[in-house]
C-alpha cells in the first residue's frame, strides 16, 4: 500500500535480452528452473513450443522451431563457414588453436567441423571448446552429429569424431548463469586493456578458460590463438544475480 492507501502492484523491470524480445514483439513463455535441471526445463520448453506450433499451422501460420542456443546442423553450417572465412582472412598465419564458449553446441560443432575441412592437415587448429553448463558424456557425440550433418549439408567430403573434440568443464564455475570469480576478473581484463567486452554467461567465463590455459602453459609460448567472440554482451545490462560483481 503507499500513502494513499492504493495497493501497488510489483512488477519485474525487463533487462537484457528480455527487454529486446518485448521490443521486438515476442511472445514471452517463462518455464521455471526450480527443482528441475537443464535438460527438464529443455524437454518442457520444446513441448510448449511443439504445441505452439501446431496451434499456428492449424491457423494457416508457418511455424519453424529453433530448438535451445539454435543448435542445429543449418546453424552450424555457418560456423563450418566461418571457420572457412578466417582462414581467408589470415591466410599466411597457422592457428594453432580457436577459443570458445559452448552451450548447446552448435557453435562447437561448426567450428570443429570447419577446422576439420579448412585448417592445415599438416597442423591441423585445435578448437577448444569451454563449457558453460554442465554436460553430460553423451552430449559430445550429439556434437560430433551436429557437426558432420553440417559437413553433408555443404557437399564437404570430411568428418569428425569425438576425438576431435576438447571440451572443458573446468570453468563454468557454480553453473550456467551464475557468475564465476574468474570469468568476472577476464571481463574487466579484456575491456581494460583493449576495449572489448565480454558477458557473464558466455565469453567471459570462456576467456577466463583461455587466461588460464596461457599462465599454465597449455596454450605454448609463441602460439596463434584466435578467441571466437560470440557477443551476449546484453547480458552485461541483465539482474544483480546474473551479472555479479563487476563493478
Amino acid at each position: 500500500m503507499n500513502k494513499t492507501g492504493k495497493k501497488l502492484t510489483l512488477t519485474t523491470v525487463a533487462r537484457a535480452n528480455i527487454l529486446l524480445d518485448k521490443i521486438f514483439g515476442a511472445e514471452i513463455h517463462y518455464i521455471s528452473m526450480d527443482g528441475r535441471t537443464e535438460a527438464e526445463a529443455d524437454a518442457i520448453g520444446l513441448k510448449q513450443a511443439q504445441d505452439k506450433a501446431a496451434d499456428l499451422e492449424k491457423h494457416g501460420h508457418k511455424a519453424y522451431l529453433i530448438p535451445m542456443g539454435g543448435a542445429t546442423s543449418i546453424g552450424s553450417a555457418g560456423f563450418v563457414q566461418g571457420f572457412k572465412e578466417l582462414t581467408e582472412q589470415l591466410p599466411d598465419t597457422t592457428i594453432d588453436y580457436v577459443f570458445h564458449g559452448s552451450g548447446t553446441g552448435g557453435t562447437a560443432a561448426g567450428l570443429i567441423a570447419g577446422a576439420k575441412a579448412f585448417s592445415n592437415p599438416d597442423h591441423p587448429t585445435k578448437v577448444v571448446s569451454i563449457n558453460v553448463s554442465p554436460k553430460p558424456i553423451e552430449h559430445y557425440q550429439t556434437v560430433v552429429d551436429m557437426g558432420n550433418d553440417a559437413l553433408h549439408l555443404l557437399n564437404i567430403d570430411a568428418t569428425i569424431s569425438v576425438d576431435d573434440t576438447h571440451f572443458d568443464q573446468a570453468y563454468f564455475g557454480d553453473g550456467y548463469e551464475i557468475p564465476s570469480d574468474s570469468g568476472t576478473a577476464a571481463i574487466k581484463y579484456l575491456a581494460q586493456k583493449e576495449g572489448i567486452l565480454t558477458d557473464p554467461v558466455y565469453t567471459g567465463k570462456a576467456f577466463a578458460g583461455l587466461l588460464d590455459y596461457v599462465k599454465q602453459g597449455k596454450v605454448p609460448a609463441g602460439s596463434n590463438v584466435v578467441f571466437w567472440h560470440t557477443d551476449g554482451i546484453s547480458a552485461l545490462f541483465a539482474e544483480q544475480q546474473m551479472v555479479g560483481k563487476l563493478y
